[in-house]
């Protein structure tokens, strides 16, 4: 009789804990907010530029409240408006052309190596995409993009071409290069 008492408040001590254990998580995250997935946020708008070792060139990108522009190396450019993505996954229906630049931000920010990332996927793309965050950083704000799901090869973004370059190799704690 005294075993099986034992047990009864092992397993019933065992349940609380974990029961306990699961809702401090979910109260504990803040990650877990849903964030307005119509617009950029504010912090990542505005020209940013970077140094790409390879081509010894600046990249340049804008990114205002519902496009996403890069600007290539001849001159020309490529818009990428966002959009909301359905959620009974009615993209999927007519697929045209015209939709394969259109790209959405997934729902939830992602909490990695201490940084909060926005996912943002093509509009008929299912996988991991890229990932951004901005982040003061040595005084300058920086924008950062990363890809995988381990959200691994960061790349640092500036706002001035100057800086850019200034900055072309320069590595910030927390990201994995």
């Amino acid at each position: 009789m005294k075993l099986k008492k034992m047990w009864i408040t092992l397993i019933a001590i065992f349940s609380l804990g974990m029961i306990g254990s699961i809702a401090t998580i979910k109260l504990a995250n803040p990650v877990q907010a849903k964030i307005n997935v119509s617009v950029f946020p504010k912090k990542m708008r505005g020209t940013w530029y970077q140094y790409d070792k390879q081509t010894h060139l600046v990249n340049k990108e804008t990114i205002t409240a519902k496009k996403w522009i890069f600007y290539e190396d001849n001159g020309k450019k490529s818009i990428y408006p966002l959009h909301v993505l359905p959620k009974n996954g009615s993209h999927w229906n007519k697929m045209s052309k015209k939709k394969d630049k259109w790209m959405y931000i997934v729902n939830m920010p992602v909490k990695v190596h201490g940084h909060t990332w926005l996912a943002i996927r093509g509009w008929y793309e299912m996988t991991a995409g890229p990932f951004f965050t901005v982040s003061k950083l040595k005084g300058h704000q920086v924008l950062t993009n990363a890809a995988g799901h381990l959200v691994t090869g960061a790349n640092h973004w500036y706002h001035s071409v100057k800086l850019a370059k200034k900055l072309k190799n320069r590595h910030y704690a927390h990201f994995v290069y």
